[in-house]
């Protein structure tokens, strides 16, 4: 339910900025950039404190807030006082704690999920969270046509305020924290989650390959709305199309995950979809087939990130100590935070000075690179997530 009301806003500030706002394709970037930024300064200090607190409670208070900032667009536009300015700083507020409550939430479910099931378990939320994504973008780019763009912001909301009273319903529950007498430093469990997180070769590999790649869709993302309304001239029912077929691949790819991976192997999958990283040069015809070839780009980016996250994911999970899960999760979103915060920039940069084709081009061609890590890795030869190595506790 949150993650839908998510994808609403993700598609519909940058549409309010570019049809209300009249924003450039820097400033769009820069709007991207304020969620990376978000991710890139909140993921240590959250993933950190949340392995000390009650995740469930976490998030049900992060709804709350989210809720209550998000409220304040149709507010100021009603009374003609919105500005790219609140934008960004809307943007960046509700990304905080959207990184705090997905630090939570992928930390919350291995609690009570066995580890040989979290690849099956993994596909199942990424199913959920894809039908969201194919939908939300529909459905907000549809409403933002009928009521506006900024009543269209009410429905992420009201799903806020659905997904906290449904988190209160929940009855599994992690196990009473015992208090410690005396906590290490903060600078000596950033240090752990980070000795965690390259404690292996895979690991590290697969690491580089996802921050590479998150660099790479910033960039990408900062222009793509605008090159689909601007220099494809579509129109917003038109790019919600776009978005609804394309996005259906990665919720495809996320129902048929447990499947794939099964058949392929849990390990081998992630190996075999990094191939998918060309799909970006589609887009160099999409000016004689502007529907098409951005959604087929669309649909074949949305099955090699959906995945390769099930996997990756599932990997992480499966070898990490329980009690540093959320540290080791921090240390990977801080790394992406700084990747997609300067992606979107340069990205929304290269857009406004060359072209936002240009921009995409050069994104998927990194992209190319980014994949080289998990190509010449242990991934090659290895079947599932089982035959990886196992992280290991490491003593203060």
């Amino acid at each position: 339910v949150s993650e839908m009301g998510s994808s609403i806003t993700n598609i519909i500030l940058p549409l309010l900025a570019i049809t209300t706002l009249s924003a450039t394709p820097g400033e769009i970037g820069l709007l991207r950039a304020m969620a990376s930024i978000a991710v890139l300064l909140a993921s240590i200090p959250s993933g950190v404190y949340i392995d000390r607190f009650n995740k469930r409670s976490l998030m049900v208070v992060c709804d709350l807030v989210r809720a209550a900032i998000l409220v304040t667009v149709p507010l100021f536009a009603f009374y003609d006082q919105l500005s790219m300015y609140w934008l960004y700083a809307v943007s960046f507020l509700c990304s905080v704690f959207s990184v705090a409550f997905g630090i939570a939430y992928h930390s919350y479910y291995p609690i009570f999920v066995q580890r040989k099931d979290l690849p099956e378990a993994n596909s199942k939320i990424e199913t959920t969270e894809s039908a969201a994504r194919v939908s939300g973008p529909g459905i907000g780019t549809f409403m933002a046509g009928w009521i506006g763009a900024p009543l269209t912001l009410l429905f992420d909301v009201v799903s806020y305020i659905a997904s906290a009273v449904l988190l209160s319903f929940t009855k599994a529950d992690e196990p009473s924290k015992v208090k410690a007498t005396k906590r290490p430093p903060l600078l000596q469990e950033i240090g752990e989650g980070f000795k965690l997180l390259y404690a292996n070769s895979v690991l590290a590999r697969t690491a580089v390959t996802t921050i590479g790649s998150m660099f790479c869709l910033a960039m990408m993302n900062a222009v793509f709305l605008y090159y689909l309304i601007a220099d494809l001239k579509l129109s917003p029912q038109m790019v919600g199309i776009v978005f609804f077929i394309g996005e259906g691949g990665g919720l495809l790819a996320a129902i048929l995950a447990s499947a794939l991976m099964r058949s392929v192997g849990s390990a081998k999958i992630m190996w075999w979809v990094v191939f998918l990283s060309p799909a970006g040069f589609l887009l160099n015809g999409a000016e004689s087939h502007p529907l098409l070839l951005p959604t087929l780009y669309l649909c074949l980016t949305s099955i090699r990130f959906v995945l390769f996250d099930i996997a990756q994911y599932s990997y992480r999970q499966s070898s990490c100590p329980l009690e540093s899960l959320g540290k080791v999760t921090a240390s990977i979103r801080t790394c992406i935070g700084i990747a997609a915060a300067s992606g979107a920039i340069i990205g929304g940069w290269l857009g406004s000075v060359v072209s936002p084709a240009a921009s995409i081009f050069i994104a998927t061609v990194l992209m190319c690179v980014s994949s080289l890590p998990v190509v010449f890795s242990a991934l090659r030869h290895t079947r599932d997530i089982e035959d990886l190595p196992a992280l290991v506790h490491f003593d203060r």
